[in-house]
């Protein structure tokens, strides 16, 4: 049985440099904090608890299909686990799925 922040927070489109980053090759990197700044708000406007500490990953390539997690604490200091899974990549604007549930 999975236990969520009280239910699976869905996609959700993040835009701009607070989401996607280029390097100079060409290659386009999610931001850790914009990837952060995603769950913060995606989480808070769901939930209304609003995690203050959450850490992504960084060098993940922006593209479509690419999953990686972030961590953050939750309600009663459960650590929790945010998959995330790019669905779109269009110029700046990247559109996540985001799952929450607590680290195991």
């Amino acid at each position: 049985m999975t236990r969520t922040l009280g239910m699976r927070v869905g996609a959700g489109l993040f835009a701009g440099a607070a989401a996607l980053s280029m390097a100079a090759c060409g290659d386009s990197t999610i931001t850790p904090e914009g990837a952060a700044k995603s769950i913060v708000d995606l989480v808070s406007k769901q939930t209304k608890f609003t995690p203050a500490d959450v850490t992504c990953p960084s060098g993940v390539k922006a593209e479509v299909g690419v999953e990686f997690d972030c961590g953050f604490t939750g309600p009663e200091n459960t650590p929790y686990t945010a998959h995330m899974k790019i669905l779109k990549v269009e110029g700046e604007n990247v559109t996540f799925d985001i799952n929450t549930e607590p680290t195991p």
